[in-house]
C-alpha cells in the first residue's frame, strides 16, 4: 500500500470536491525514436464536473466559506468552463455565482457550456471586452462578496497544482517513470502552469513546464512565474526567479487566431485525442493536445522546442484539463436559447483571412 499522498493534510483543511490520485497513464502509439506520451487526466477529478478547476475550487471556496461569503463574483469568457465549475460547487455551499462574461468565438461547446451554467443558477453580467469586464466587476460587486479570478488566477488555485505534483511525483514511482523531459498544459489565466511549475521546481519531477498558449498574450511567462514564486513564497518557501524562468517554457505555435478559434491542427488533434478516450474542446485542450503530440511523434518542424531533445528515451506528459463528464446531465431542463443579452457574447468567427 503506498503512502497517504503528500498534500492530504492540505486538503484536509479545507473541502473536498473531487476524488484522487487521477488518472496517469501511457499513451501507447504515441511513441517514436525513443519518446513516449503519458497523460494525467484530471477531466476525472470529479464525477459531477471534473477538469482542473475542481482542484483549485477545493482551495478558493474552502477560503471562500472561512470569510463568510454571502456570494461568488468571477470573470470569464462567455464558454468559460472555471465559470461553470464555480456555479455548480458553489451552490453545494449555497453561495450563488454571478459571472461577468465576455465574448468569444461561437462554437456548440461553448454555447452548451454556457447553457449549463445558467441551468445552473449563474448570475451573467455580460461585458463588451475584457477591459470593459474590469470595470464592470466594479460596478456589479457588493458586500459580502468573494471575488475569484479569471480561471481561478492566483496563489490559492496555483497551490492546488503545486500539490497536485506531489500527487504525480508518487505516482510515477508505482509506475517506475524517472524524471519526465516536460509537462504539457493548456495556459490561458496561467496559474496551472504556475503550479506545476512550482511543484518541478521543489520535487525535480520534470525538466520543465510547456505552457501551451489558449491566446496570444505577450505578458504569459511573467504571469507564470510569478504566480509561482507568489504561491511558494506565501508558503514560507522561495525559489529562484531565474531557475523558475528556466523550468518554464512557452508553445504558442497552436493559438491560431486567437482565444476561442480552433487551430489549424486543431481537427486532427480531436481526432487523436478521441483515439485515446480524450475529449479536447478548441480553446484549450486541442491546443495543448497538439503541442505535446508534436514533441513525440515528429523531429521536423519544431522550431526551437526541437533544441531542446536529448538523445535516449525521453517521456512527456500531457496534463489533461477539461472535465470528462458530459454536459448532457447539466442540461436537463436548460433552456435551448440563449437570453437575448447574453446571446452575442458568441460570436460567428469571420472568414479566415488567405
Amino acid at each position: 500500500m503506498s503512502a497517504p499522498l503528500a498534500h492530504s493534510p492540505e486538503q484536509r483543511e479545507g473541502l473536498r470536491l473531487g476524488t484522487y490520485p487521477t488518472p496517469l497513464r501511457r499513451l501507447d502509439g504515441l511513441s517514436e525514436a525513443g519518446h513516449e506520451l503519458w497523460v494525467k487526466d484530471d477531466g476525472r477529478t470529479a464525477t459531477a464536473y471534473g477538469g482542473n478547476k475542481v482542484r483549485k475550487l477545493e482551495r478558493l471556496l474552502a477560503v471562500a466559506r472561512g470569510r463568510g461569503a454571502q456570494r461568488l463574483v468571477t470573470v470569464g469568457a462567455a464558454g468559460s468552463h472555471h465559470v461553470l465549475a464555480t456555479c455548480l460547487y458553489g451552490a453545494r455551499l449555497g453561495l450563488p455565482t454571478c459571472a461577468v462574461l465576455t465574448p468569444q468565438p461561437h462554437s456548440s461547446h461553448a454555447q452548451a457550456t454556457l447553457r449549463a451554467a445558467l441551468a445552473a443558477g449563474l448570475q451573467a453580467v455580460p461585458a463588451r471586452s475584457a477591459l470593459a469586464a474590469a470595470l464592470t466587476l466594479r460596478r456589479v460587486r457588493r458586500p459580502g462578496d468573494f471575488v475569484i479570478g479569471p480561471g481561478g488566477w492566483g496563489s490559492e488555485g496555483t497551490w492546488a497544482y503545486r500539490l497536485a505534483v506531489d500527487e504525480l511525483r508518487e505516482q510515477m514511482a508505482e509506475a517506475g517513470l524517472a524524471e519526465l523531459e516536460a509537462i504539457f498544459v493548456a495556459a490561458g489565466s496561467g496559474s496551472t502552469a504556475a503550479g506545476l511549475v512550482a511543484g518541478i521546481l521543489q520535487t525535480g519531477v520534470a525538466r520543465r513546464v510547456v505552457a501551451v498558449a489558449a491566446a496570444p498574450n505577450p505578458m504569459l511567462r511573467a504571469l507564470i512565474v510569478g504566480q509561482a514564486l507568489l504561491a511558494l513564497r506565501r508558503h514560507d518557501q522561495l525559489a529562484s526567479p531565474l531557475d523558475a524562468m528556466r523550468a518554464l517554457q512557452l508553445d504558442a505555435r497552436f493559438v491560431g487566431r486567437g482565444y476561442g478559434y480552433p487551430s489549424d491542427h486543431a481537427a486532427f488533434a480531436t481526432e487523436l485525442a478521441r483515439s485515446f478516450g480524450l475529449a479536447v474542446e478548441p480553446t484549450y485542450t486541442a491546443k495543448a493536445f497538439a503541442a505535446a503530440t508534436s514533441w513525440v511523434t515528429t523531429t521536423r518542424d519544431v522550431g526551437r522546442l526541437g533544441k531542446l531533445r536529448l538523445q535516449g528515451q525521453r517521456s512527456y506528459l500531457y496534463w489533461h484539463t477539461l472535465s470528462a463528464v458530459p454536459l448532457d446531465a447539466l442540461l436537463a431542463g436548460a433552456a435551448e436559447a440563449l437570453p437575448s443579452e447574453l446571446a452575442h457574447l458568441l460570436f460567428e468567427p469571420s472568414p479566415n483571412p488567405a
